[in-house]
C-alpha cells in the first residue's frame, strides 16, 4: 500500500512543483535573503564574509540575471522614474567606476561602495515579480518588519549584553538607525490604530494591544540610542494619524486617543525621562556638524572641473567635519554622497530618480494615509540626515513605494468586480 500511495502521490507532487513559476522562485529566494539578513547580516559590512555571500547570491537569483536584464531594460512604456533610474544606474556602474579605477581606489573600497548603490535599485530589479503577483507584496511587507523588529533586539541585547557570543561583531553595526526599525515601529502603531476606527470590540482591542507591544522593541532601541530624527518621527506620526481619525470620525478618533493615554499610562512612560535626553543631546551636539559636512564635500568637488562634473568615482574618501574630521567614504545626506561619488551629471539623474519615487510616494499617501506616512518618514529621514541609505534597508523602503501601488491598485479592482 505503501509503494502504491507514493506512486498516485508522484503525479500530485509533479502537479504542485509545476504551479511554481519563476517568479515563485524568486519570491522565495528574496524572502530568505531578507530573513538570513535580519538574523545574521550587517547594513554595512565592513568585510564581505560567507553570510554576505549568501544573502548576495539570493538576491540574485530573486532578481534573475537574464530575465531581470530583460526586465529592466525591456520594450514596455516606462514611467518617468524608471527611465531615470535606469540612465542613472548606467551612469552609476560606468562613470564613477572608471574614475576609481584611474584613481586607484583599492577594490574593497569600490565594492562598498558599488553594492549600496545598486540597493538603491530595488524597485527596478524586483518590481516586475510584484507586477507578475501583487499579492507577493504581503510577503515583502512582513519581511521587512520582519528586518526592523529583528534589528532593533538585536541593538538591545547587544546594548545590555556585551558577552553574548551571537551578537558580538569587532564592527559597528548602527543597527538602530536602519530605516526598517523605524518603518516596523510606525507601521505597527498605525495599524493598531486602525483596528480600533473600526469599532471598538474585543478583536480590535487585542489587535491594538498586540501590536503596540510589538512596536515598543523597535521604540526602545532608538530611545537608548537617542535616535533623535526617529523619535520625533514617531511623535509626529502618531499626531498626523490621531488628527486623520478625528477628522473621519470625532468619536472614534477620540477612542484612539483614550486607549493610547492608558497604553502610556500602563507603561508608565515619561514624556519627561524621553525628551530631556534628546534636548540634552541637541544642546552638546546639534545638527551634528551636518551644514559643515556639506561644505567640505562641496570643497573637494568644486576642486577640479572634472571632479566637478564626475566626481570623485567609487572608494573615494574625504575628511567629513561630521565625524571628527577623519577621512570617510560616506557622508550623512543622500544627494550630498552621490554628488561627491558621481559629480553633476551624476548628482542630476540621483534627484530626477528620487524625485520620481517621490511622486509616487505621494500617490501611496493618497491611497493608504497609514501605510504611506509610515513608509515617508524613514526615506525623508534617510535622504537628508542618516547615513542608511547605504544599506539593503534603503532599497526595500524604495521598493515599497511602486510595489504598494500595484498591491493597492489590484486591491481596488478586485473590490469594484
Amino acid at each position: 500500500m505503501d509503494a502504491h500511495t507514493s506512486i498516485n502521490d508522484a503525479p500530485l507532487r509533479r502537479s504542485f512543483l509545476l504551479h511554481f513559476d519563476s517568479d515563485d522562485y524568486r519570491a522565495i529566494c528574496f524572502f530568505w535573503a531578507c530573513v538570513l539578513y535580519a538574523l545574521f547580516g550587517s547594513p554595512t559590512p565592513d568585510n564581505f564574509g560567507f553570510t554576505e555571500v549568501l544573502i548576495a547570491a539570493l538576491l540574485a537569483l530573486s532578481v534573475g540575471i537574464g530575465r531581470g536584464a530583460q526586465s529592466l531594460y525591456g520594450a514596455e512604456q516606462h514611467r518617468f522614474w524608471k527611465s531615470a533610474g535606469q540612465v542613472f544606474l548606467i551612469y552609476g556602474l560606468v562613470v564613477p567606476t572608471i574614475v576609481a579605477v584611474i584613481s586607484g581606489y583599492a577594490p574593497k573600497a569600490i565594492l562598498r561602495d558599488i553594492f549600496p548603490f545598486l540597493f538603491i535599485f530595488m524597485p527596478l530589479f524586483l518590481l516586475p515579480v510584484l507586477r507578475a503577483k501583487p499579492h507577493y507584496f504581503r510577503s515583502v511587507l512582513c519581511a521587512v518588519v520582519l528586518i526592523g523588529f529583528v534589528f532593533a533586539l538585536r541593538s538591545l541585547v547587544m546594548r545590555y549584553d556585551i558577552h553574548c557570543a551571537y551578537m558580538c561583531r569587532d564592527e559597528l553595526l548602527y543597527l538602530e538607525n536602519m530605516p526598517t526599525v523605524l518603518f516596523s515601529c510606525l507601521i505597527c502603531i498605525g495599524y493598531g490604530m486602525r483596528s480600533l476606527a473600526r469599532g471598538l470590540t474585543l478583536r480590535s482591542v487585542f489587535v491594538f494591544t498586540l501590536l503596540i507591544a510589538i512596536s515598543l522593541v523597535p521604540l526602545a532601541a532608538m530611545v537608548v540610542t537617542l535616535q533623535r530624527a526617529s523619535i520625533g518621527a514617531v511623535i509626529i506620526y502618531v499626531l498626523m494619524v490621531q488628527a486623520y481619525y478625528i477628522y473621519k470620525s470625532p468619536v472614534r478618533g477620540m477612542n484612539i486617543f483614550i486607549f493610547l493615554v492608558l497604553a502610556v499610562l500602563c507603561l508608565n512612560i515619561s514624556l519627561r525621562s524621553v525628551v530631556l535626553p534628546l534636548f540634552e543631546k541637541t544642546g552638546a551636539v546639534g545638527l551634528n556638524m551636518r551644514p559643515q559636512e556639506f561644505a567640505a564635500v562641496w570643497e573637494v568637488v568644486t576642486s577640479h572641473p572634472l571632479t566637478f562634473l564626475f566626481g570623485i568615482g567609487w572608494g573615494g574618501a574625504f575628511y567629513s567635519p561630521a565625524v571628527g574630521g577623519l577621512s570617510v567614504n560616506f557622508t550623512h545626506n543622500f544627494f550630498s554622497s552621490f554628488l561627491l561619488k558621481t559629480g553633476l551629471v551624476g548628482g542630476i539623474f540621483c534627484i530626477s530618480y528620487i524625485v520620481g519615487l517621490l511622486e509616487r510616494l505621494m500617490r501611496v499617501i493618497l491611497k493608504n494615509f497609514i501605510f504611506g506616512l509610515a513608509l515617508c518618514a524613514p526615506i525623508l529621514i534617510d535622504l537628508t540626515l542618516y547615513a542608511s541609505f547605504k544599506s539593503l534597508d534603503f532599497g526595500l523602503m524604495l521598493l515599497m513605494i511602486s510595489g504598494s501601488l500595484i498591491y493597492f491598485r489590484q486591491s481596488e479592482s478586485y473590490q469594484r468586480s
